[in-house]
Parts: C-alpha cells; structure tokens; sequence
C-alpha cells in the first residue's frame, strides 16, 4: 500500500476512515487535532470508549479500541494489522487513517510498516482477474509537536523496509518446485541489478574446493546442486563490517530421516533465514547505511534417495571438525557451520545467523518471539533493544558451555543433534564451534515466527518477514543512520 502523512488531510475521496483511538471518557481528545471534531461526533454517537478490541462504526469513521494508557506497542501493532486486514476487504481506492496518541511517537516507526504491508499478497499463482487492487493511505499521526517533516522521512524509511519484508515474504511463499537454490540466486540476481551490491554464488566444485563437508553432505540426496551465494554491501569510508549468514533449505523433508507428512509441505519456508538476510542487505543498501554488510547463504534441499547421507556417517566440515550425523532432520546447523567458518573471510566485527532451526523453539517460546543466543552481553542488549522497537521481540536463552557436552560423540568430533532436552539451545552451541574466535556472534532462531500455518495476531497465513525490521534498526543504532 502507498502511504502518505499528513496533518491536514482533504476531507473527502477516502472509502474508508479508520481511527486508533486510547481508552478516554473521551476518546477523541487524543486524535490528531485535524479530525478531532469529526471523530468526536462518531464517539459520542457510538458510545465508544476506547477500551480494548473495541469497535464502532458511524458517520463514515471505523473506530478501533486500543485500551488504557500507555498502550504496548504490540497490541497497537495487532489491532492495526486486524483492523487493516478486515476493512480492506470492503475497501477499495484510498483509505484515511487517524492515529490516536499512543500510537504515536517512538512507536510511529514500527507502525508504519504495517500500514504499508496491510493489503499484501501473493499472487503469483493466482488469474490477473483475482487479484486485488492497489490501495493508498492517508495516514494522520497525532502530532505532540513532531513536525510532518520528520513523520514523512519515517514513512519514506518505512517503505524502504517494507519493500524488503514483502520481497522475503515472497520468496518464502514461493513453492519448493519453482524456487530451488539456483532459482534462489537468480532471484537475489534480480534484486541486486540496479543496486550498488556486488553478488558471488560458489557452485558445487568451488564448494567441494572449500572442502564443505555439512553443505555437501546434506545435498547428497537431491537432484538440483547446493550453493553458496555471498552478497555484500560496502559503502565508502566503511570501517567496520556485519556479516548476515541465513539458513537456506530450500526445501526440508528431513532426509533419511523422514519427518512427519502432515504439515511438510510448510518445509517450504526453511530457507527463510536466506531471503532475511538477503532482504537485509537489499534495505541496508538502499537507506545508505555507513557499514559494511555481506550476506551469506547456503542453499540445498533436504531429501532422501539412494545417495543421501544416512544416520552413522560422519562429515568433515569446513574448518575440519567432524560430526557424526545422529538425525538427518537437523540438517541446518550443519550448512550454517560451513557458512559460519566461511565468513572469517571477510573477518567481519560481528556476525548474526537467522535460521528456522528447532521445533523445540516452538515449544519454548510459541509464535510470539524468536529465541535469541549469544555469549556477547552488549550484542544481546541492543538486539533485543532494536526487538522491542520495531516489535519484533527477542528472548534470550542460555548459551553455557556445559551445553556443548551433551554434543559428545564416540566416534567423531561432536554429534550434530542431542536430542529433545534443550533443543534449541544445543544447536546454537553446535554453530559456536564455527564462529571465528574473538568474532561477536548471535543466533536467532525463529522457527515460531519467521512464517505462520494460520492467521495469527493479524498476520495471514505464510511467511512474516520477521527480523527484517529489527535487524535494520540494530545496524543504524550501532554504526549510524
């Protein structure tokens, strides 16, 4: 959706007018000053208060309940993406939107996005004749003396970054079929022609020259090749570097290890951690950020045949660890490893992973969060900082060092899996043997929040685009806007 601020919005042309309003004994005395008067009259006609997931309707306003004051950003982000979502589906041409005190200010940012990504779709696979048309907004902040100019540089921003959530949302949409790891490539291709962005993508000789014993390995079954595509930013005078490694499995069914065939077909989306940090360098390039930032993904599929490694065999990885492989399902930690060791190349200040890579983070933290683990005390402060303020909130779990124990094997290195007691966390102590020493380095793993089996908190089902947001505010609050 196109959006525009304005304190002064024309008074008509708008199919729908939507307001986010505080709970008052009147509401009204927290909308922008602009509509005030309207607003008031659909509140009291209505009787609205404002109390929490209430809604009215009268004199053409839509008015949207947001609770008492302070309202937390992220009911405020839920009941914008519901609101949008339903009124939408009876709206067409341009929509004005009126927020509410509360939904203003640091907020605002966060907000924004939603706005602009609440008529998307993917429509790829569907007739021209189905899909919807394109909509624009009028969006009205409240004010408290923040000049229009400063909330019209946000939505510019906003844009920027919705851009890239819905190009990641697209991407995982994506069936397996039509989007392999060459496919992938070419997609990343595609966004980086016209943008300052240099590309290079290992094929499968150069990768068995890296001597990617985790990457090759869990390609042994498919037809279609790995590859390792590495995308870097560098605007002049950069002194400090970011590298971004995501998980790309393009399709996951577990290998020898067959998973479950109710819900497989959601294993379509494993390469999620790929498209963020992809739709990471594409935002940080087109907002100019001051930092060097490459992208790395291995890309492979997860499948069984007469080749695929089996359950016993043993892999060399990159930096010449062994793992036995206990569980061909936990496949990812074995290509982020090699990913992770190749990253010393660009002997990067920090490094963050994204990867859809336990159930067991599911269990632990549901769809409301993704797990976070890093032995860097500031890293984990001002990831979880940038979480809170573009809503896409981080829990820190534990990365001990007594975890890398339960990865003992009798014939190997490590094992690649230990089991359902501490899933999530044993994984992340599984990648710690790949960092370069003395490199800052987080895990994220977001396998409850990077894509949705049903409609939750507003979001349709499929792909989020989560950690996009949060990963673009962390590089400007740590290297400068």
């Amino acid at each position: 959706m196109h959006v525009e601020i304005s304190d002064s919005p024309r008074r008509s042309g708008y199919s729908k007018r939507i307001a986010f309003l505080g709970e008052d004994s009147d509401p009204s005395r927290r909308a922008p000053r602009a509509l005030r008067r309207e607003i008031a009259r659909a509140c009291r006609a209505t009787h609205f208060g404002g109390r929490e997931k209430e809604i009215a309707a009268d004199a053409g306003w839509t008015l949207v309940g947001l609770g008492r004051m302070p309202v937390a950003l992220w009911k405020v982000r839920r009941a914008l993406r519901k609101s949008l979502k339903e009124s939408l589906r009876h709206a067409k041409g341009r929509v004005l939107i009126a927020l509410g005190e509360g939904a203003d200010g640091a907020s605002f940012r966060a907000l924004l996005p939603q706005i602009v990504l609440s008529d998307y779709s993917f429509d790829r696979y569907k007739s021209r004749e189905r899909r919807p048309a394109s909509r624009s907004a009028t969006v009205v902040p409240s004010g408290d003396g923040v000049p229009s100019s400063a909330y019209r540089a946000l939505a510019l921003e906003a844009r920027v970054v919705s851009d890239a959530v819905a190009w990641a949302r697209d991407l995982g949409n994506a069936p397996a079929n039509d989007l392999g790891p060459a496919d992938f490539a070419r997609e990343v291709q595609d966004m980086a022609r016209g943008r300052k962005l240099s590309l290079r993508s290992l094929g499968k000789r150069e990768i068995e020259r890296e001597k990617m014993g985790g990457l090759l390995g869990v390609n042994a079954g498919s037809a279609r090749p790995p590859v390792l595509l590495i995308g870097e930013y560098r605007p002049p005078r950069a002194s400090k570097t970011v590298a971004l490694v995501g998980k790309g499995v393009m399709f996951d069914s577990g290998g020898i290890s067959l998973k479950p065939a109710a819900s497989m077909g959601e294993m379509k989306y494993d390469m999620m951690g790929a498209a963020t940090v992809f739709a990471c360098l594409r935002a940080a390039c087109d907002l100019a950020l001051p930092v060097r930032v490459v992208a790395l993904a291995p890309l492979t599929e997860n499948l069984p045949s007469g080749t695929a490694t089996r359950p016993g065999d043993i892999l060399r990885m990159r930096n010449g660890k062994t793992v036995e492989v206990d569980n061909t399902d936990a496949e990812g930690r074995l290509i982020l490893g090699d990913a992770l060791s190749y990253a010393e190349k660009f002997r990067p200040d920090l490094m963050i992973d994204f990867a859809t890579l336990t159930g067991a983070v599911i269990v632990a933290l549901g769809h409301e969060c993704a797990g976070l683990m890093t032995a860097d005390e500031r890293l984990a402060r001002d990831l979880i900082a940038a979480g809170e303020r573009t809503g896409e909130p981080l829990w820190r779990l534990p990365l001990w060092d007594q975890y890398r124990e339960y990865l003992k094997s009798d014939w190997a290195d490590m094992k690649n899996s230990a089991g359902r007691n501490g899933g999530t966390v044993t994984a992340a102590a599984f990648l710690k043997e790949f960092v370069p020493d003395g490199t800052p380095w987080a895990h994220i793993d977001f396998a409850g929040t990077a894509h949705l089996e049903k409609e939750h908190g507003g979001y349709d089902p499929g792909a989020t685009g989560f950690g996009i947001a949060l990963t673009i505010e962390f590089l400007k609050e740590r290297f400068g806007r």
